[in-house]
């Protein structure tokens, strides 16, 4: 893993997350819709270059490698699920 990677990618991914999210939530904190219209653009676009950033800060180097089978399986479910969730809450609220 390479951590001056990975930490701007999960900077990135949550304040473009945070950003579709305030945006569409908070309607009445934003007035004038070509705001909201900027705000969802800039924040889907940090959004993208962080999920973009986020694969070469976990595997650079190779994959991190778990000491046991049973743990390399726990955290691919982890992995997974927690990327599932992002999604539907992103998705649907």
């Amino acid at each position: 893993m390479d951590w001056e990677i990975l930490f701007p990618a999960l900077a990135f991914t949550i304040a473009g997350a945070f950003g579709i999210w305030a945006s569409y939530d908070t309607n009445f904190l934003f007035p004038a819709d070509t705001f909201i219209q900027g705000l969802h653009a800039t924040s889907m676009f940090v959004l993208a270059l962080g999920l973009m950033l986020l694969p070469g800060g976990l595997f650079k180097g190779g994959t991190p490698r778990p000491r046991g089978a049973g743990l390399a399986v726990v955290v691919t479910l982890a992995t997974m699920t927690t990327a599932l969730g992002v999604l539907f809450i992103i998705l649907n609220f």
